[in-house]
């Protein structure tokens, strides 16, 4: 899971420096030129970080039967609803930037490619804002660490309109999603190694 939201971190942080969209289709072609290399590195990064983080994922939540909460199962199903957001975003990216049978595309489906782009990451964040909250409330660390996904989640759902917000917040968000997720798979373990707390934690009112 740490693996995967550092990755995942690392490629948001780099489309978060790519440079401002034009509203114009007809610059879009240019616009794909320009950042090509910053959408390759990001493309590539995306595949590894969806496989780690979803094998985490699974490894930390998935085996806990003994404390299923609906709590785990909210910040469990918005997690893959923001996985598989990301998926659709390594599609889009992907399409922007690698040749398919040479198929050119107009302005007019780049423009629909790009805003995809930006729907795709925006469904992802929403989803990390949900996990950010239900998962890490359900982990061994305290209020503290409840107070860090609350923050996170609040982050997660302003930078999840990265075209009203400025590169230097998205780039504070893909930051934090890689700090958050590597604290929460670390608070998981911590969970794990615990079941005494597992136990107890099944008394407490949801």
């Amino acid at each position: 899971m740490a693996a995967g939201a550092l990755l995942a971190g690392v490629a948001l942080l780099l489309l978060s420096l790519l440079p401002g969209v034009p509203s114009e289709a007809a610059d879009m072609t240019a616009w794909v030129d320009s950042g090509k290399s910053l959408l390759s590195w990001g493309d590539e990064l995306l595949f590894f970080a969806i496989v780690s983080w979803g094998a985490g994922a699974r490894g930390l939540f998935g085996a806990r039967r003994a404390d299923r909460s609906a709590r785990i199962n909210i910040g469990v199903t918005a997690l893959a609803v923001a996985l598989v957001a990301l998926l659709v975003l390594l599609l889009v990216v992907g399409r922007l930037v690698y040749p398919v049978f040479g198929i050119h595309l107009s302005p007019d489906v780049l423009a629909l490619l790009i805003s995809s782009m930006f729907g795709a990451l925006h469904l992802a964040l929403l989803g990390f804002a949900v996990a950010a909250v239900m998962l890490t409330w359900s982990t061994s660390s305290g209020p503290r660490g409840r107070a860090v996904g609350i923050a996170a989640a609040v982050v997660f759902i302003v930078g999840s309109f990265p075209w009203l917000t400025p590169s230097w917040w998205n780039t504070l968000v893909a930051v934090l999603l890689a700090a958050w997720g590597i604290f929460l798979g670390i608070a998981g373990v911590a969970r794990q190694d615990n079941p005494g707390k597992v136990v107890a934690d099944q008394y407490q009112p949801e």
